[in-house]
């Protein structure tokens, strides 16, 4: 078109373009894009929720699938998407391409590894698609879909082309998804800074990466520990001495205020049925409606899990969840009274709450036992006052009846009041 025309500038389709059968633009448009046996998962077939079992993981996979939904419609910006392997990250990727795909217009999917694998092919003499063409052509993509970036090799060939293609996109402000199994903060710096730009990207964590076997030891979605609230909880027990109720009520007033600013260690000690339980499940549940995972594991099923990685060819799952429970921002440990005769046992358990303690990671602990029937190295981080509070319900003993007194004075502990 001459200069000062409306439409000088403009992309139009050429002749042959406007008389290609609809049919065959599908086509060509489907082998651009690299999709190939993805093309069966689009938004239609998407579990909208996620596949985590967590109610807070579940709506970060809502909104995410509600935000990709708007990108397939519109492509702007980017979406970094991460999570383990098998949380469904693939699934909205590959549906945000089939999308685009399905509304007439061009998208590409690249599998990391298989395109650097490409890359280096290309350099031979003879390659179908030279290197230069095969860069540009990803580069340049309307809209690219990056699938796993950090399971390539990290070699430094491999981190110099994923910056340049990232980088460039980055700057041309070219509309990008990418989905990792590598936390964030695990993502080569140079990469991150691009991926994470508050002013481009929108970055979603679809699920913590806490070990298999730590999510199975994981209690805190089973209905009836998901019940044990504070509202629920039975704060007056009319059913009780004048004494025990103060007790009670008091311990609901020390849980509540844990609840709210989780510090240090709160150690719940009582009979059982005597309400423990359901006030260390009520600090869970409070803190995972603020958006937090806590950790609410019975200590019998920890133990399970470590006795069958000590019997397993291969113990490393049940060291990582055992590692993971170690570092877990709050950790709920729910009856500490088994087998605490058992010298592994008291070990492990020591390993744990030593770790625990000495980085002072807020914990709850609940027992039944006396602090002499627990151990003394054991009992020595519960009643260190710098760091745990202990809360005794019922009738339970601190320590037992037939010890010294002057032991007993020493143990700086509280019995609510």
């Amino acid at each position: 078109m001459p200069l000062g025309d409306p439409r000088f500038g403009e992309l139009v389709p050429c002749a042959c373009a406007r008389i290609e059968a609809a049919g065959q633009r599908a086509a060509r448009l489907a082998r651009y894009s690299q999709i190939g046996a993805l093309a069966r998962f689009t938004f239609a077939n998407l579990i909208e929720r996620g596949r985590s079992p967590q109610p807070r993981e579940q709506e970060q996979y809502r909104a995410c699938v509600r935000d990709a939904r708007a990108f397939a419609e519109e492509p702007e910006g980017w979406l970094l998407l991460s999570g383990p392997s098998g949380c469904g990250k693939t699934h909205i990727a590959a549906a945000i391409v089939n999308r685009i795909l399905e509304r007439g217009a061009p998208a590409m999917f690249v599998v990391v590894p298989d395109f650097l694998d490409h890359l280096r092919a290309a350099y031979q003499p003879g390659a179908e698609v030279a290197f230069d063409e095969l860069f540009e052509r990803v580069r340049e993509a309307p809209v690219l879909v990056l699938d796993d970036l950090g399971t390539q090799a990290p070699t430094p060939w491999a981190q110099e082309k994923l910056f340049q293609l990232i980088n460039h996109r980055s700057n041309a402000r070219l509309p990008t998804v990418v989905t990792t199994n590598l936390a964030p903060e695990q993502i080569d710096e140079r990469l991150r800074t691009r991926l994470t730009d508050a002013a481009l990207a929108r970055v979603y964590l679809l699920e913590s990466r806490r070990p298999a076997e730590m999510r199975a030891l994981d209690v805190l979605d089973h209905a009836l520990i998901r019940e044990m609230t504070f509202e629920r909880f039975d704060v007056h027990g009319h059913h009780l001495a004048p004494d025990d109720r103060k007790r009670l009520e008091n311990a609901y007033r020390q849980a509540m205020q844990f609840a709210e600013s989780p510090d240090g260690w709160l150690l719940l000690m009582g009979p059982h049925g005597s309400g423990k339980t359901h006030l260390a499940a009520a600090i869970a549940n409070y803190r995972r409606a603020l958006g937090e995972t806590p950790a609410f594991v019975i200590v019998h099923d920890l133990l399970d899990e470590l006795r069958r990685g000590f019997q397993s060819d291969d113990a490393r799952p049940a060291h990582e969840a055992f590692d993971a429970l170690k570092e877990a921002p709050l950790l709920i440990l729910d009856d500490l009274d088994t087998q605490t005769n058992i010298a592994w046992v008291r070990d492990r358990l020591f390993q744990l709450l030593n770790h625990r303690h000495t980085r002072r990671l807020p914990t709850v602990i609940t027992t039944a036992l006396s602090l002499d029937a627990l151990g003394d190295r054991l009992a020595s981080r519960l009643v260190d006052h710098a760091v745990c509070t202990a809360i005794v319900l019922g009738d339970a003993p601190l320590r037992d009846a037939r010890e010294a007194p002057s032991r007993r004075r020493g143990a700086r502990t509280s019995r609510p009041r």
